[in-house]
């Protein structure tokens, strides 16, 4: 058994096994061991990821589906690790050296988990990270199960669909255009996530660019290019919180530019907007400026109901079909996702359609005093979650 093969006995496998044998092996030894070595992934790879974040997933994916079964090769770095309650699709990569150079797990299928039991997951993440959750699992609108699901969380920039959903507005008015062509304004640039930042003054790009910058990756400056373009009321007609931050004045705040922050938390509504006007021509700070404490009145929070209403807007829009998040495509008819996090909140939402034309919607958000929650956990949670739909009961 690999339990209880050495070091040095796991590389002279991995030298001399075929290949696909080899990661076997490897997935093996990942999901039997009680810890994993660091010397089973190459450098580069530890440069990118964490090994404790691999280690939670695999002892969330055992303790929701239970223990190690078995792996079979499905195609070229692709396998199944089958566990006592569910399946896990991955995918795993090997240098010369027989080390992992990438490792990826999909979205599970769980044997008989249902949503209320998947929900459990959440419930004890909740109870040892602390903090709050919110979720929502709905199909065809109607709720499945639900925690807490009409409580306002911060959910970081899945705001941004609210953002689109403006834009689709503009759109149906006939006041723009998706391929309407803007140039760069230095105006616009805010930190990343994404890369417009870095793109030279006046270079011309399409809304539908932007839109698309703004859900795949997260684009910052994206963001706050179409909120300049489309209006600040626009977007805040979709998200219960007002006045709107940009993500360039969330970063300003955090840095506590012009002394603003506390101003801003002590503030109302209409005071709170005075407080941003005298944030407009203050420079952007850097990132070793932020203060990296949770601060919930500097962020966007929205329920998890308002969210499945927004992601229900938005499904259609190609810039929702590009980043799938962690759901499966090959299991669902389509896919549309977005995620956010901010210093001690974390947020997924997904839109699901399955081969029957059903529709699920599901979204959780965490949030905690604690800029370092544990997203690897949340995660798993919610892949168990979207893996237990298949045995939800017809209504």
């Amino acid at each position: 058994m690999m339990t209880r093969l050495s070091a040095v006995a796991l590389a002279f496998l991995l030298f001399v096994l075929p290949a696909h044998a080899a990661e076997e092996e490897v997935l093996e030894t990942i999901f039997v061991r009680d810890t994993i070595e660091r010397t089973l992934f190459s450098p580069e790879l530890l440069n990118r990821a964490n090994v404790e974040e691999v280690v939670a997933i695999v002892r969330g994916l055992k303790g929701t589906l239970g223990g190690f079964r078995g792996v079979q090769k499905d195609g070229q770095n692709t396998y199944t690790v089958f566990l006592e309650r569910g399946r896990v699709p991955a995918e795993i990569q090997l240098d010369d050296q027989g080390l992992v150079t990438f490792l990826f797990f999909r979205q599970p299928t769980a044997s008989g988990l249902t949503p209320q039991e998947a929900l459990g997951g959440f419930v004890r993440l909740e109870r040892s990270g602390g903090g709050q959750i919110s979720l929502l699992v709905t199909r065809d609108g109607v709720d499945q199960v639900a925690l807490a699901p009409d409580t306002a969380l911060d959910a970081g920039s899945t705001f941004k669909m609210a953002v689109l959903k403006a834009l689709m507005e503009a759109v149906e008015s006939g006041t723009l255009t998706m391929a309407d062509v803007v140039t760069v304004d230095p105006a616009w640039r805010s930190l990343p996530s994404g890369i417009l930042q870095d793109w030279p003054e006046d270079t011309p790009v399409t809304l539908a660019t932007l839109a698309t910058l703004m859900i795949s990756i997260s684009d910052n400056t994206a963001t706050d290019a179409l909120i300049s373009i489309l209006g600040r009321d626009a977007v805040e007609a979709h998200l219960p919180q007002k006045p709107l931050i940009t993500t360039a004045e969330f970063f300003k705040l955090k840095a506590d530019v012009n002394n603003t922050r506390a101003r801003f938390r002590a503030a109302e509504n209409e005071s709170r907007a005075d407080v941003l006007v005298d944030l407009a021509d203050a420079p952007l700070p850097e990132v070793t400026e932020l203060d990296d404490s949770p601060s919930p009145e500097i962020g966007w929070p929205i329920s998890a109901r308002e969210l499945c209403s927004l992601i229900e807007d938005v499904a259609d829009q190609p810039a929702m079909q590009v980043n799938p998040g962690v759901a499966n495509p090959e299991m669902w008819e389509k896919v549309a996702y977005k995620g956010g996090s901010n210093f001690g909140a974390f947020n997924m939402t997904t839109r699901l359609v399955d081969e029957t034309g059903t529709s699920w919607c599901i979204t959780a958000t965490w949030n905690t005093e604690h800029s370092a929650l544990d997203q690897a956990a949340f995660t798993t949670a919610y892949l168990a979650m979207i893996g237990s739909l298949t045995q939800a009961e017809t209504p």
